[in-house]
This record gives C-alpha cells, sequence and structure tokens, in this order.
C-alpha cells in the first residue's frame, strides 16, 4: 500500500514577526509501473501538455522515452544509434515558439574547427526531424566550461553546453548563442577576447552573426552576463579592474573594490559596442546576472559585500545583501538599490555560537554575512517584480589520494545549504525575504543534493531531499544533516508570491515508495508537468526505472 507522509508546517515571517503553525491539504503522489532502464550519462526531461518527454544520451547510444503525465505510464521510446558525429557534446534543448531543438557541438580535427549544429525534435512523435543542420562553424578552440563532473558513485555525467551558451529573448522568439575563443595565452596583459555572438529567430534562421574584440585585456576584464531582447539588441555584462592585477581589492584593508561594472550594447544589425558604467565603489559585487522583460527596459540583479566590513580576501564571497538595478535599452542604468540583509533573517536556524556571532558584529556596526551563497535562480515577473534565490554551497577537503607516480588527486565533500529567497518590488524595495533552512551532503557534486525551483499558480516551489528531523525545524534550531544516497524525504517549499507565506510539505520517503524503494534520486531529473503536478524519474532496481508525479495540490 502506499505510503504518503504528508506534515504540514507554515512560516509566515516578514522581517522581525512569526506566525503560528498552520495545518493544510495532504498532498499525493503517483507511481508508474517499471520501464526498462537506459543507463545514459545526460538525461534532459521536458513535458507539454498531457505527455512528457526524456532524452538519454550515451555516447553513440541515444533514447527519446515518452511518458503520459496523467497515470503517470510509459508509452513508448525511439532508439538511436551513431546518429550524431563521433565526437559529439551534448549543448542544449530548448523550446522556441512551441519548437524543441538540441544543439550539439563537435570538433573538426582535420580542418581545426569547431561546430554547433541543431536538430527539431517532433514532440508528438518523439523523433529527431531529418536530419542535423550545421549552424555555424569556429576556426580554432573554443574556451569552454568543465566538460564532466563526476555526480554520483556511479560515474561521471556530461554537463550539457559546456562550450556555447544559450540565451532566449523574453518572448521566445530569439535565441542568442555565445562562445569565447581560446585565448594563445591565458590571462595575458596584451591579449583581448575574442566573443563570437550568433543570434537566431523561431525557425532558426541566422539573424545576426559576428566576434567582437573585447576593448579591454583579459587581465583587465571578466565576462558576467549575456543577453538578447525581443528586438535582437545584445548586451554584454562585464567586470572592468582598474590595473593589471585581477584582483577584486589590492590589499585586505582596502574599502573601495578595484572594479567596476560595465554593460556593453550592440545594437541589432550594428557592429558598434556602446559601454555604460554602474560604479559599485564600496560594494563589492559577487554574483549580477542580466534578464530582459516584456517592458522597455532590463533588470540586473546579484549579490554584494560591503567594502567596510571585509577584512580578507576570503570574505568578498560571503553575502552583505542584494543590489538591483534597471537599464533602458540604450544602456542608460537608473533605480539602484543596495537592500541588506536583517540579521533576524541570518540567526533563523542557526546554533547559539553563530546567533552571537552574528549579533556582535552587528554592535559593532560591521554587519553580520551570509556566508558562501551563491546565486541560483533570477525570475522576473510581467510587473517588473524580481524574485532572487541564493543558496549556500562549499566543498570541503576530506584529503588526497595518489593517481600514480607522484601524482595526487584532492578528493572532497560537498554542502548543499540554507536557501535565501527575495521578492524585490518594481521599484525596488523589498516585497519580503526567506530563509529555507537545509544541510545536505554528499562526497560527489550535485546528484541528489541541492534543490529544483519551479513556478505554478502564483506560488514558488523548491523541491528538495531533507532529514525527517527538520520537518516541524522551529526557527531557534539549526537543520539535521541529509546524506546524498541514503534515502530522505522528498520535501516541497512553497512560497505565495503575493505575500511570502511558507509552507513547508514532506512528500514521499526515499526508502519506502509503495512496495519499493527509489534510487538514484538526482535533483535535475525533477521536471515541471503542468500548474498542478511535478514528475521525477528513479532507479528501482533490477533494471528498471520508474516515473513518480506529485500532485501540488
Amino acid at each position: 500500500m502506499r505510503k504518503i507522509f504528508c506534515f504540514l508546517f507554515v512560516i509566515s515571517i516578514s522581517l522581525n514577526t512569526y506566525s503560528q503553525m498552520n495545518i493544510a491539504k495532504e498532498k499525493s503522489f503517483k507511481v508508474s509501473e517499471p520501464y526498462r532502464v537506459f543507463d545514459a550519462k545526460t538525461k534532459l526531461y521536458f513535458a507539454k501538455g498531457k505527455e512528457a518527454m526524456a532524452l538519454k544520451f550515451d555516447g553513440d547510444n541515444i533514447v527519446i522515452q515518452k511518458f503520459e503525465i496523467e497515470k503517470p505510464s510509459f508509452v513508448k521510446e525511439k532508439k538511436y544509434e551513431k546518429f550524431f558525429p563521433k565526437n559529439y557534446a551534448v549543448e542544449e534543448i530548448t523550446e522556441l515558439n512551441n519548437k524543441y531543438y538540441f544543439f550539439f557541438s563537435s570538433w573538426d580535427g582535420d580542418n581545426e574547427k569547431e561546430q554547433c549544429f541543431s536538430i527539431e525534435i517532433d514532440f508528438e512523435k518523439g523523433e529527431f526531424v531529418g536530419s542535423p543542420k550545421l549552424m555555424f562553424q569556429v576556426n580554432g578552440k573554443i574556451a569552454g566550461n568543465t566538460v564532466i563532473s563526476m555526480t554520483s558513485a556511479y560515474g561521471y555525467a556530461i554537463k550539457p553546453g559546456y562550450k556555447f551558451k544559450f540565451l532566449k529573448s523574453n518572448d521566445n522568439k530569439n535565441i542568442l548563442i555565445e562562445y569565447r575563443k581560446k585565448p594563445e595565452v591565458k590571462r595575458d596583459v596584451n591579449s583581448f577576447d575574442i566573443i563570437g555572438l550568433y543570434t537566431y529567430d523561431s525557425n532558426l534562421n541566422k539573424m545576426t552573426n559576428n566576434e567582437y574584440t573585447m576593448p579591454y585585456t583579459e587581465r583587465r576584464m571578466d565576462n558576467l552576463d549575456y543577453r538578447i531582447d525581443n528586438k535582437g539588441n545584445l548586451y554584454v555584462l562585464v567586470k572592468v579592474f582598474h590595473d593589471d592585477s585581477y584582483d577584486d581589492k589590492k590589499k585586505k584593508k582596502d574599502t573601495e573594490s578595484n572594479y567596476h561594472i560595465e554593460l556593453f550594447v550592440i545594437k541589432s544589425g550594428s557592429n558598434k559596442i556602446e559601454i555604460s558604467k554602474f560604479e559599485n565603489k564600496d560594494k563589492f559585487i559577487n554574483k549580477i546576472w542580466l534578464f530582459d522583460t516584456d517592458k522597455n527596459f532590463l533588470v540586473c540583479a546579484g549579490f554584494y559585500s560591503k567594502g567596510g566590513d571585509v577584512d580578507s580576501l576570503k570574505d568578498i564571497d560571503d553575502i552583505d545583501g542584494i543590489v538591483t538595478f534597471k537599464l533602458k535599452s540604450d544602456g542608460v542604468i537608473y533605480d539602484k538599490s543596495f537592500i541588506e540583509i536583517p540579521t533576524e533573517i541570518l540567526n533563523q536556524y542557526e546554533t547559539e555560537r553563530t546567533k552571537k556571532k552574528n549579533e556582535k558584529k552587528e554592535r559593532k556596526g560591521e554587519g553580520a554575512q551570509f556566508n558562501d551563497l551563491e546565486l541560483s535562480e533570477l525570475i522576473v515577473n510581467k510587473d517588473g517584480s524580481v524574485l532572487i534565490v541564493g543558496e549556500q554551497h562549499f566543498k570541503v577537503k576530506r584529503g588526497s589520494r595518489s593517481i600514480g607516480p607522484g601524482v595526487s588527486m584532492d578528493y572532497y565533500s560537498y554542502h548543499y545549504c540554507d536557501l535565501l529567497v527575495t521578492k524585490i518590488t518594481s521599484d525596488g524595495k523589498i516585497d519580503w525575504m526567506k530563509k529555507i533552512p537545509k544541510n545536505q551532503k554528499g562526497m560527489f557534486e550535485l546528484g541528489g543534493l541541492s534543490f529544483k525551483y519551479f513556478n505554478a499558480n502564483n506560488n514558488h516551489y523548491f523541491v528538495f531531499l531533507d532529514n525527517v528531523k527538520n520537518i516541524d525545524l522551529p526557527l531557534d534550531k539549526a537543520p539535521e544533516q541529509h546524506s546524498d544516497g541514503q534515502g530522505g524525504y522528498l520535501t516541497a517549499v512553497k512560497i505565495a508570491d503575493s505575500d511570502g507565506t511558507l509552507v513547508k510539505e514532506t512528500i514521499l520517503n526515499a526508502r519506502e515508495v509503495e512496495d519499493f524503494e527509489i534510487f538514484q534520486y538526482a535533483t535535475n531529473r525533477v521536471f515541471k508537468t503542468g500548474e498542478n503536478s511535478f514528475m521525477f524519474e528513479a532507479y528501482k532496481k533490477k533494471k528498471e526505472d520508474v516515473m513518480i508525479k506529485v500532485n501540488l495540490n
């Protein structure tokens, strides 16, 4: 008999007030009949209407699987062998104006060219359409990201999009493909980055294609983010250093940053780079992203540290608050806002030692910080308000081992902890701020750690595996640790967009789903299937997978 574990916990905290616990409806879940597993290094999932699709890549072998959402149930699969070039790499699967496309890269060693290909996917049939189409070629190597990462005890996984970056316009009708050419000398004071920017419409017809030589040397700048708007204008957000040191600040006691932020604007049909400056001065901007809207402006948001509080280079990575500003299409910057994280929020779900440390800093006028906070999600609502999600993420060295004569490899434990969720109004003021307690640890990066975010019915959902002892966690207690690969309770935290009302629900015990235990839960296998549900795939053993659907109501 299916066992459903539903404990409900509502916290509604403005910055200084607590409310009582409430009880709401139970959640339910459905499990599909088992189907044969297809082992793959990369698995990607999508939903459309009443059906879901999974694309699974394992070298020469590729499978497209279709599922019916309501039951849920496995419908069919289509296998491909040696369909793509031998050295292809998964880059991106995206939906443009109701069409699905798969992008991959392939190195042409004979001609020393990096290539970007695309192929359409027929969602209804669960098949590729025709043959791959060459989008463009790049002379020489591209400075891509890390190709693989160890995500579980079961091996390595290819990271999609490691050579090219893909960004869609707000209206979902244009796509930007970006790459950076591999420099001959890394971080050379005389070397200038060359950035390629290609734009296409929803039918993948080329709109623009250019390589731009950046106006500063590699030692003088960092590329932070890119964006394309509905009109095809390009935007590049960069950090520009004031000297060749490539340091955020020159000395430990410096109270002003050794850089400023600039926006490069490239109008559609033009090769000219127009530059706007944002002087951050005593604010050390850690992470910042750029988003366009359906209005006549773009939004920029991220995290910062205060220069006066920072007494070491390490502390620059710890967060004092949130920075937001708007950008007109011509690059004019306005509505700047710096919002500090209140100590009351920082002290929630912390040990007494940490709370005393934070309060001591506040008394000294220094201000407490949110340690190791990484920018994870940035959502711009139609009214111009912004949702910013940060996650505590760090790794701890556990030791090293020899992998050959005179060669050793370090190994780490990976930690994904508390979430900070903040809504900023369209005029740059705080609407609400919530801290979600979480304490996850694993021997491999990601896997079943971290969280999955999606928006449904004007609510924000955060899904993650948690320790059952954290169900009714009071504000004055730190969360118990959950270890990846050791079961756990699938938890959903719902936050109302309107007022920040928070509800915490436990959905199921991974060790007790109907009459079996699920294995190999992975955060990147969770996907939204509608305004009232989400699904995820898990391993049942005996070479069988199952699809599990969770109802949000």
